[in-house]
Formats: structure tokens, C-alpha cells, sequence
């Protein structure tokens, strides 16, 4: 109940924080309309959109929240804006949609506009349907945007082809300016050549992986067997043992196959300058997060293993193998140290990376579905010894003879005996607990004690002492008072005043607690005429002795009351048993000598023992076990052999293993596979982590810091 309503709050959390987010969104663009609006009633024109500016902005007359639809000029007039900056958006089905505003003003910014931005920004902008298409901001202008992304898009395509030397420059230096045409300009990137991947630089960015698909299947057969050791169907069995070994199957071919590189992507060698670009501040730390990048080009990665030993200087000439694709370095080298040079494809092929990981992941896999297996219905000894029987079609064993079970040749664990005979049920000495699941059979015949129940307790456990009658006067007055049916129907207690000369013969102990209760009962639940208002036990019954009439004979009781006051009387009785029945049973138990003890680890009774006395069970249970053996018979498995306290030998069947050989040997197949599994990827993945340890040393030493 708690979780349910955990989840409730939860939900109208996420509803009530989706729905405020949907109606700020909303406020947001409403007020960038009515600022858009008030902005084209007071605003002059600047000038009018050149030819070259509205081809330019053709690309970009979409809506930002719906890419697909354009959005239409009004004109071609240009009109100022200004104001500050910021943006809000809204996620929706994991995508983002950004709206970029100007003094409250929705804008579209094209090109690379929004690197002009800044805290106070001055815009000339055209109008286009509820927003605002830049054309100029702060020192951007349109048309250099547009040359400065086509020189962008060459230097991609330049970039892609590999083709060797200088990089195109996305942004131009006024070529009027004054310097030394022998300085080196510190922006320049050079492409030297251009090659495929090698086959150890593949294996770096590829890997081999946790193993998580073939520990996937695994996890699948490992649930197929489990089913199939549910399963009596011989079908069903055989379908879901087929499903486990495909599984397992796979699980080994996806694990042990021989590795084979994917297609091998591009590296371009290039040389330039290293500049250290600040990406952000920490303003509480004071330190300053800065990027590497290659001339004014490429913010390329290093292999996290070489970052400590690698020294980043600002303006250092650095010689790298990029990867085309992400820009990551396979090979590092500085012009001023030729000696010291990095290499994935040379650490690769001198220390061969370690995989423990994935044998990890395996053992792991091994290590749940073993303690599944032990925790649950697997026993591996006796699921062995059943399916040794199973497949060497062993048939059913009759047994009638206690003997052939106490010979020095006994049947075999797992095997299936159909016994049947005559036993007595175990007796367990102290508190006389009759155990019919376990059976004596051919054992010595005990004799009982001379230990009789004495009237009185007998009466008390039977209900006797109570002799009630209805009357049809009372039940009418009653049924006026809104009673008169059921536990509140009124009785009359012929016998009221002996009932409680009885009970103070079965309690001469005022200080026993059931006693004590018993007189409390019976005071809450006799009403003498004679005696209305007397509360106290010994007052009572002093003034019921000083007359002798049915007036002081008889009481009013209620049903309900008087069936109460008999449970009390049982309890009471059953108190006063129990030293005869721990005496009879111990005698008993002492007398079990002898025969086979027959056993189910179900909790079946074998025997079901007649009862006279629906009250008082356990010693009417434990005389009959003096009497004549009664007629038991047992189908099942041997779980267990073993001998009792008197040394006579202990035979314990499982009824519901008959016909489940193929459900054992499923599970001895589980539990085996899971532990072969934990072992030899267990013992792989210390292994390994070992192996991994020495070759970080080993890196160690070949790049010293």
C-alpha cells in the first residue's frame, strides 16, 4: 500500500512538473509575440535585404520548433534590435528545442551567429511570420557567415579525403596586416597523408567488449533449464532442454569465436601548433577547464592512459595520427623531442590488452545461477543418484519385507521403492508429538502404562459438565430486546450450581492462570435470579450452599457465553492431561525397538490413526498406537538412509520425485554448468585482472613521465 501510494505521489509529481513546464513554455512565447509585435509597431528600417543576404537566409525560414515548416518574410525591410540575451526551451521525446531571445524577442540566428553573441548585443534583423531572422550581430555580418561555412565545408570535405597539405582556414586574417612571412602562423594545420586504420588501432577502438551478449544467453539458458526441471510433460522437457543447449550453445560461439577486426577507418597524419582552448571556469575554484586543439581546427582526445605523462604546452608543435572520424589520437609525437613518441598500434602489439572483464561477467553469470539452483530445487547428490537411475532405466522396486531393507545390500540413492505394510506412527518422548509421516515397521509391539483419565478430566473435555435446555419464554423476551438468535440466544443451566461445585473441584489453585480464568468465565456467563448481583466467586457460591431449590439450581446463560465457558473448561482439562500424556508418551518412545522406520520428507501422514474424542487428540492418538499396526503404503524416491537413536535403519522417500528423472538430470545439468561456468571464467578473470595490472606496468615503464 505504501508503494502505491509512493508511485502516486511520483506521477502527479511528473504531471503537475510537465504541465507547469508546458504553461512557461507557452507564457515564454506569448510574450516574445507581444514583444515581436510592439518591436514592428515602434521600429524604422535600416535598409532593405540584398540579393546575395536573402538568398543567404533561404535555410534557415523554418521554425525551430518544427524544422519542416517554413516561415515567411514579411519584407525585405531590416529593422534594428538590441537588448540582452538568453534562450529557453523544452525537451520532448528525449529531443530539445532551443528558442534564442533579444530583448525578449524570439530570433533565428544562422551560420555560426550565435559565437557573436554577448551580454548587451546590437542586431539588425527581418521579420518572418511571429519571429526575428538576424542579419547582423555585433561583429557578424551575413554574407561573411556564409563564406566562412563554405570554407568550413572545404575544409571537411578536405579533411574526409585526406588530402595532404595546408588545412582550409575557416576564418581569414586581414591579409593587409603587417608580419614576417618567415613567422609561423600559429593556426595552421598541415595534412601529410592519409592511411587506413591498423589492425591493433581497430582493436583499441572496438575492444571485445563485457561479454554482456553472451552472459545474456546464458542468463536465457539458464532460465530454459530451469523450466524444464519444472516440467512432468516428457514434451515440455524436451522442448526447454533444447531451448537451454541452443542458448548455451550460442552463449559459448559468441564468447570463444575468433575475433576478427571491423572495417578499418581513416587516419590522417598532421602537423601544427597546440593551442589550450578555455571550455569553463570554475568561478569557486578558481581554475580554468581548457580543451586541446590542433591549430584553430581539431579539439582531438588522447587515450586516458597517456594523459598523466603528457605534458600540453601552449604553442608546442605537435606531430598526431588523428582518426577522421572522432578526432582521437593513434599516434602522438613533439617536434622538439623526436625520441618520445606514442603509439596505440605499437603498445598494442607489444602488450596485448587483457579482457578480464568479460570472463568477469561470465563468472558472475555462473555465480547467480548456482546460488539459484542450491537455494532452490536443486540437490545434487540426490538429482546424480536419481538420474544415474533414470538413464539406466531402473524400474520400480516392490518392497513387503522389512528385511530386504536391513540387508547389507539395500536399495541404491534415487532409487524408486513401492512399499507397503503394516507400522505403528513415531513417538517423540516429551511432549508426546505422534509423528505419522514417520512409520515403525516390523518393529517390537509396545505395551502400555497402567494410566487411566479420571472422570472428571473427561468431562471437562468433552462439554459434558454443562446440561442446558432452551426456553421459549425467555427466548421471546429476548427477541423483544433485540436479541434471542444465534450466539445471544439465552439458555437455561440446569445444572448451574454443580457446574461450579465442578469447577472448584478441577481448580483448588486460586493462583493457576487458566483456573483463575475458568472462574471468571463462568461468573461473566451464569445469571442467577437468586443471586443477580453477586461478583465474587466465593460469596457466590457460599449463598447457592445456604439453599437447595431450583430457584439457586439453575441459571440464564447466553449461547454464545456457554460455548466460550466450554473452550475454557477444555483448556483446563487439557492442562490436567498433560502430565499423563508426557508419561504415556515417554513410555512409549522408550518401547520403540526394532524393524525399518519408514519415512516421507513430505509430511504425509502414512497412517491415519482413528480419534474418539475430537478433544483430547493426542492421548487417545497415543493409546491407539498400542493396539494393533495399522496398514500404511508409500510410492517414492530414496532422498536419504540413515539410522534413528535406537539404531533401527531410516529410509526417507520423496512421493514427488516418481517419474521426474528427466527434471534431475535438468538440474544436475544447471547446477554443473553454473558451476563450470563460475570456475573457469572465475579463475580466467583473476587471471586476467593480474595480467591487466602487469601490463600497466609495463606501459609505465615504456613512457615514462
Amino acid at each position: 500500500m505504501v508503494l502505491l501510494i509512493l508511485k502516486f505521489i511520483l506521477l502527479m509529481v511528473v504531471i503537475l512538473t510537465s504541465l507547469y513546464s508546458a504553461l512557461m513554455y507557452s507564457a515564454r512565447k506569448r510574450e516574445s509575440a507581444r514583444q515581436l509585435t510592439e518591436l514592428r509597431g515602434r521600429a524604422e528600417p535600416l535598409r532593405r535585404l540584398s540579393l546575395e543576404e536573402r538568398q543567404a537566409l533561404a535555410p534557415f525560414l523554418f521554425r525551430p520548433d518544427r524544422p519542416g515548416k517554413p516561415v515567411r518574410l514579411h519584407s525585405e525591410e531590416v529593422f534594428p534590435l538590441s537588448g540582452a540575451y538568453h534562450r529557453h526551451g523544452i525537451s520532448s521525446q528525449g529531443n530539445q528545442t532551443w528558442h534564442h531571445m533579444i530583448g525578449g524577442v524570439e530570433v533565428i540566428l544562422p551560420f555560426d551567429a550565435e559565437h557573436f553573441l554577448d551580454q548587451d548585443n546590437q542586431a539588425e534583423v527581418v521579420f518572418a511570420d511571429k519571429l526575428a531572422v538576424v542579419v547582423r550581430l555585433n561583429g557578424f555580418e551575413l554574407l561573411e557567415g556564409a563564406a566562412r561555412e563554405q570554407r568550413r565545408e572545404t575544409a571537411r570535405d578536405q579533411w574526409r579525403r585526406g588530402e595532404s597539405g595546408h588545412l582550409q582556414d575557416v576564418t581569414l586574417d586581414d591579409e593587409d596586416a603587417p608580419g614576417d612571412p618567415a613567422d609561423e602562423d600559429p593556426h595552421r594545420v598541415e595534412i601529410l597523408h592519409q592511411r587506413d586504420e591498423t589492425p591493433a588501432e581497430i582493436e583499441a577502438r572496438q575492444g571485445r567488449g563485457l561479454g554482456l551478449l553472451s552472459g545474456l544467453c546464458w542468463s536465457l539458458a539458464f532460465v530454459a533449464v530451469a523450466l524444464a526441471a519444472s516440467r512432468q510433460s516428457t514434451l515440455w522437457l524436451g522442448l526447454w532442454a533444447a531451448l537451454a543447449v541452443a542458448g548455451a550453445a550460442l552463449g559459448l560461439w559468441l564468447f570463444w569465436r575468433r575475433w576478427r577486426p571491423g572495417p578499418a577507418g581513416k587516419v590522417n597524419r598532421v602537423t601544427g601548433y597546440l593551442n589550450l582552448m578555455p571550455v569553463s571556469v570554475d568561478e569557486q575554484r578558481q581554475t580554468v577547464s581548457v580543451a586541446p586543439v590542433l591549430g584553430d581546427k581539431f579539439p582531438f582526445s588522447l587515450p586516458d592512459h597517456w594523459r598523466p605523462r603528457i605534458e600540453l604546452e601552449q604553442g608546442r608543435r605537435l606531430d598526431l595520427g588523428l582518426r577522421v572520424d572522432d578526432y582521437s589520437v593513434v599516434d602522438y609525437s613533439e617536434a622538439n623531442t623526436p625520441g618520445r613518441r606514442f603509439s596505440v598500434d605499437e603498445e598494442q602489439r607489444r602488450h596485448p590488452p587483457v579482457y578480464w572483464g568479460r570472463h568477469l561477467t561470465l563468472a558472475l553469470v555462473g555465480l547467480v545461477a548456482l546460488a539459484a539452483a542450491l537455494t532452490g530445487p536443486a540437490r545434487p547428490v540426490l538429482d546424480a543418484a536419481q538420474a544415474g537411475q533414470w538413464l539406466a532405466g531402473s524400474v520400480p522396486l516392490p518392497v513387503d519385507d522389512p528385511a530386504s531393507l536391513a540387508t547389507a545390500d539395500p536399495p541404491a540413492l534415487g532409487r524408486r521403492l513401492m512399499i507397503s505394510g503394516r507400522g505403528r506412527c513415531q513417538v517423540s518422548a516429551g511432549e508426546g508429538r505422534v509423528r505419522c509421516d514417520r512409520v515403525r515397521w516390523g518393529g517390537e509391539a509396545p505395551v502400555p502404562p497402567d494410566l487411566e483419565v479420571d472422570p472428571l478430566t473427561r468431562s471437562l473435555l468433552n462439554g459434558e459438565v454443562l446440561e442446558t435446555r432452551r426456553e421459549r419464554s425467555l427466548e421471546v423476551m429476548a427477541l423483544m430486546r433485540g436479541g434471542g438468535t444465534g450466539d445471544r440466544r439465552p439458555l437455561v443451566v440446569s445444572n448451574a450450581r454443580a457446574v461450579l461445585a465442578t469447577i472448584e473441584e478441577a481448580c483448588p489453585d486460586d493462583g493457576d492462570r487458566a483456573c483463575a480464568e475458568l472462574r471468571r468465565r463462568a461468573l461473566a456467563t451464569f445469571y442467577f435470579p437468586a443471586a443477580p448481583e453477586e461478583e465474587d466467586w466465593a460469596t457466590l457460591r457460599r449463598r447457592l450452599a445456604e439453599q437447595d431449590d431450583a430457584e439457586h439450581r439453575e441459571a440464564v446463560a447466553l449461547q454464545g457465553r456457554v460455548e466460550n465457558l466450554r473452550g475454557v473448561m477444555r483448556r483446563v482439562a487439557e492442562q490436567r492431561l498433560r502430565p499423563l500424556t508426557r508419561q504415556l508418551a515417554e513410555a512409549l518412545a522408550e518401547q520403540q525397538r526394532g524393524g525399518v522406520v519408514i519415512g516421507t520428507v513430505r509430511g504425509t501422514d502414512l497412517i491415519a490413526l482413528p480419534q474418539q474424542d475430537p478433544h483430547g487428540q493426542r492421548w487417545d492418538t497415543l493409546r491407539a498406537l498400542a493396539g494393533e499396526p495399522h496398514d500404511f503404503k508409500l510410492d517414492g524416491v530414496v532422498v536419504r538412509r540413515d539410522h534413528t537413536e535406537d539404531g533401527a535403519p531410516l529410509w526417507l522417500l520423496d512421493p514427488e520425485r516418481v517419474d521426474r528423472g528427466g527434471p534431475a538430470l535438468a538440474r544436475l545439468l544447471w547446477v554443473a554448468a553454473a558451476a563450470g561456468l563460475l570456475l573457469v571464467h572465475g579463475v580466467l578473470a583473476l587471471r586476467g585482472y593480474l595480467a591487466a595490472k602487469s601490463r600497466r606496468r609495463a606501459l609505465e615503464r615504456q613512457y615514462p613521465a
